[in-house]
């Protein structure tokens, strides 16, 4: 009697792990189905174009590579997201580059101020050798960057008129998880606060900090101009998004499907290029309708001069090395 309780139990549990497999479209169907979660909201310019990695993904596979986009920041915060990946519990996020610091050294690249002259420089380096150089610099921590997308220069916005440096000082303003951007504002005179960015807004409207900093469209979607209503273009950084994939996921898949994956992936990284100026354009005049007072310097000399010290603490490092060839791009 007990081995037949045993076996209809073991069967039971065949039947119901079968069933989860079949849902899930395992092996069965042959399909892969990889998670991508991120923490934007749907009116994101770049979730818009993870909408579009997953389109193009499904198609150039003919139905056998489908990613499931989680958006809205249900599953964690960008350094939860991140860890996850590298833990092998999703296959996909999006992340900015600066969460990539607590993986490898090499990321404070990114966050360094004024290293990019334009935004046409920017993107010589990001598609060329060196850009793809930095993509795998967290291959040890079972990450590999699959793409940039653009996210713009990040500026401040205050719930008072910014024209200097000597207006931020003393000023709580909510950074990222990110030593390099910490540096940045305590080096301005301001005081960094390490706030989530789902929490950002209650933070602005109690008071809990008086400013953030970062692009129009997360400005604007995340309707933080209700509450900071003024924004000062001082370009600080340019900091890009990352697509990330778990390096081991990566490597389970065919050289042909490792094609569609970085194909889609440029498709869609075009896509959100276009994308990301068309909605600044139109949400800087939407804003602008709302009362909100933009700021643009007739030149951001005291602001550069303010940051060269950041600088220091790099010289004779890996760091700087990648420093001088971004410079040197042409």
């Amino acid at each position: 009697m007990k081995k037949r309780c045993i076996f209809i139990l073991n069967f039971g549990l065949f039947i119901l792990i079968s069933s989860f497999v079949l849902s899930c479209g395992g092996p069965s169907d042959g399909r892969k189905i990889f998670s991508l979660p991120h923490v934007l909201n749907t009116d994101h310019p770049v979730h818009k174009a993870l909408v579009k990695f997953a389109e193009e993904a499904e198609a150039r596979s003919g139905g056998a590579i489908v990613i499931k986009i989680q958006p809205g920041g249900t599953l964690g915060n960008e350094q939860e997201l991140c860890d996850n990946v590298s833990n092998d519990a999703d296959a996909f996020t999006k992340i900015s580059s600066t969460i990539l610091e607590t993986k490898a050294d090499l990321a404070k690249v990114y966050s360094l101020p004024y290293l990019f002259r334009d935004e046409e420089h920017m993107w010589k380096v990001l598609d060329g050798e060196i850009g793809r150089e930095l993509l795998d610099m967290a291959l040890e921590q079972n990450l590999k960057g699959i793409c940039y997308f653009d996210a713009g220069a990040r500026s401040f916005y205050t719930k008072k008129k910014v024209e200097s440096p000597g207006d931020l000082q003393g000023v709580k303003i909510r950074v990222q998880k990110s030593v390099m951007m910490q540096k940045l504002v305590e080096t301005l005179g301001a005081s960094p606060q390490q706030i989530a960015f789902s929490e950002l807004y209650t933070a602005l409207d109690t008071g809990v900090v008086q400013g953030a900093e970062n692009n129009i469209p997360s400005y604007y979607t995340q309707r933080h101009y209700k509450v900071a209503p003024y924004y000062v273009f001082d370009e600080h950084v340019c900091i890009p998004d990352i697509l990330l994939m778990s390096a081991s996921r990566w490597n389970q898949l065919s050289p042909e499907e490792q094609a569609v994956i970085m194909e889609s992936a440029e498709a869609a990284k075009e896509f959100q290029k276009e994308l990301w100026k068309k909605d600044n354009e139109e949400q800087i005049k939407k804003m602008e309708a709302e009362g909100v007072a933009f700021t643009r310097l007739k030149n951001k000399d005291a602001f550069v001069e303010a940051t060269k010290a950041i600088y220091d603490e790099f010289q004779g490092t890996e760091i700087m090395k990648y420093v001088e060839r971004i410079r040197s791009v042409e």
